[in-house]
């Protein structure tokens, strides 16, 4: 049997180039991300630090969505003001202390323009 490639003498499979299989896979010149290392490759032989599960007040003031806080504070005032005050006494972790006192400020905004309002209409009469 009579092969049509110019190298006859060459019985192994010819392999194609990296650059070759790239160009043809994909029709966008993007980069490709690179794969993670294996934790054996690493250099480094220190152990990673992994964020510890929070509880308690840390774990409800940095697990939830700052928009979901600031809506609790401006609907659900009085209960919003005083676990604010409590996350900020309790807290450990620093994103749950900076959270609680985003609520804590609004929570006392709002407390404070609910008061206002209900002091005007009895100032006009």
């Amino acid at each position: 049997m009579a092969r049509n490639r110019d190298d006859d003498d060459d019985d192994r499979p010819r392999r194609r180039r990296r650059e070759e299989e790239d160009d043809d896979d994909d029709d966008d010149d993007r980069p490709r991300r690179r794969r993670r290392r294996d934790e054996e490759d690493e250099e480094d032989d220190r152990p990673r630090r992994r964020r510890q599960q929070l509880s308690g007040m840390d774990g409800l003031f940095a697990n939830t969505n700052i928009v979901l806080l600031i809506l609790f504070a401006c609907l659900c005032n009085p209960i919003a003001l005083i676990l604010g005050i409590i996350g900020l006494i309790t807290c450990t972790d620093p994103k749950a202390k900076q959270n609680a006192l985003i609520t804590t400020i609004i929570g006392a905004i709002m407390a404070f323009l609910g008061g206002m309002a209900q002091l005007i209409p009895h100032t006009t009469r």
